[in-house]
């Protein structure tokens, strides 16, 4: 499992004079006191990269005597932008918020080169990149073989993440399509002509007209050309 890497990017700007003064709270303390909170309580897959917007230079608080407190008001933390508090619980209480962005990593399936709508996704067109998820849909894909012989179902540029929305199963026969009527039982087989009356997939029950009898049935898809009935 990747090791969740935290980036901490502090801005914040403090002035010498409200360091110099003995007994203020170090704007960097409460930075610390914010990483450690974040660190133990996200649940991000991948890796993740914060960064925490500047605190006022002229802020003084006292400095606490007890560890300070990092909370939100959200029971996750999630990625994008979130609001945490910092207090102070002692005899001098105090209270601060600030706010932090919240950027993930993971490694996704990509695009190498452009796709048609229409076209079947190879290995070719397929690549793995770190890439920043997180404004992107749940449904983004991490694994070559969930659309690999996939159809696409729009145009596509290079470098265009891949989402289980950009694919569709392949239609293996289409309407008008001869295909071959398969029948088959412990003790015989039969294979009759026949004719598609409607696109499908594989494994989707499609209706098929028997050329010799006229009859129209029900079909599962198995291969270009091949469906299946059960009697």
């Amino acid at each position: 499992m990747t090791k969740n890497l935290l980036i901490l990017a502090v801005a914040f700007i403090t002035s010498a004079t409200a360091h110099a003064e003995q007994g203020s709270q170090s704007h960097e303390s409460i930075a610390e006191a914010i990483n450690s909170f974040i660190a133990q309580n996200i649940n991000l897959p991948g890796e993740y990269e914060v960064s925490l917007t500047p605190l006022d230079n002229r802020l003084n608080l006292p400095q606490c005597a007890e560890p300070l407190e990092a909370y939100t008001t959200n029971a996750l933390i999630k990625a994008g932008r979130i609001t945490i508090g910092v207090r102070c619980n002692t005899e001098k209480k105090w209270s601060i918020f600030t706010s932090a962005i919240i950027k993930t990593y993971q490694m996704v399936v990509v695009l190498s080169q452009p796709i048609q709508r229409g076209e079947i996704f190879t290995r070719q067109h397929l690549a793995i990149e770190k890439r920043e998820v997180s404004n992107l849909r749940e449904d983004f894909v991490t694994q070559i073989e969930q659309i690999e012989n996939k159809q696409a179902t729009r145009q596509l540029n290079t470098g265009a993440v891949i989402s289980l929305r950009n694919l569709v199963e392949p239609k293996l026969i289409k309407r008008g399509d001869k295909v071959v009527i398969s029948t088959t039982k412990p003790d015989f087989s039969i294979r009759m002509t026949g004719v598609a009356m409607m696109d499908g997939v594989k494994g989707q029950l499609i209706k098929v007209k028997n050329q010799n009898s006229g009859r129209v049935l029900n079909a599962t898809v198995i291969e270009p050309g091949l469906v299946s009935v059960n009697y």
